[in-house]
């Protein structure tokens, strides 16, 4: 994530109500681009802020496709 994503993000943070509150964070992607990424270490930083992230669900979104392998994993 680029340093002025994170300085923005920075300016609000959510009180952790309930710690022992088991939480699905619904909706996330990842990609890796020149001006922009958002990889497994930034979703790793976010969900480590004491809100008890216990399960994800990953959206593709056109990124990350292989050129070999798996046909369904393919660009």
């Amino acid at each position: 994530m680029t340093t002025d994503r994170q300085a923005w993000l920075a300016l609000t943070a959510e009180d952790v109500i309930d710690p022992d509150l088991p939480i699905c964070d619904p909706h996330h992607h990842f990609w890796d681009r020149p001006s922009s990424r958002y990889i497994l270490e930034d979703l790793l930083g976010d969900t480590g802020s004491g809100h008890n992230i216990t399960e994800t669900v990953f959206v593709e979104c056109s990124s990350e496709y292989l050129n070999d392998g798996p046909e369904a994993l393919k660009v």
